[in-house]
């Protein structure tokens, strides 16, 4: 099997890789196969047909790729809002309702304000209106209660 020398960096490659492996760079022993027409005036291969050099290192952790233009995403104090929410809802009451509220709405004002558009907007206020009907509910259950102990007294 014989290698093949990268243009650019002087790299050595199996001879049936298209992109030399150490600096991504497209190898001409690939490009010689290429039609007739395809050449640039320069007398080099043209490469516009070529798929790009695959990626030889996976991406850092902890780095979160930009979102898919188009796509909406859940903003962090969303998503603690839409738990804080459900909590409320099932044992926390008003404590962690407020505060969700208040998540909730950090998250509604950076969208109004431009800075974040890019965040679920339809979400985040799912979570807002979530916790004002959880800490609503828990008060109201909390009035019941103590207004039904209040009556047994009597």
């Amino acid at each position: 099997m014989n290698d093949v020398s990268c243009p650019s960096c002087a790299g050595t490659n199996p001879s049936d890789s298209a992109f030399c492996g150490k600096c991504g760079a497209p190898l001409a022993a690939q490009l010689s196969g290429a039609p007739a027409g395809s050449s640039s005036p320069g007398g080099q291969q043209s490469v516009a047909n070529q798929p790009p050099p695959p990626n030889p290192y996976p991406p850092p952790q902890n780095v979160y790729l930009p979102p898919v233009p188009g796509t909406k995403v859940l903003g962090n104090n969303t998503k603690w809002a839409l738990g804080l929410g459900i909590a409320s809802v099932f044992c926390c009451g008003p404590v962690t309702g407020v505060i969700g509220i208040f998540l909730a709405k950090k998250d509604m004002d950076e969208i109004a304000a431009g800075r974040a558009p890019q965040l679920d907007e339809s979400m985040a206020k799912v979570a807002f209106y979530l916790n004002i009907i959880a800490s609503a509910l828990a008060v109201v259950g909390l009035c019941l209660f103590w207004g039904m102990a209040a009556m047994r007294r009597f």
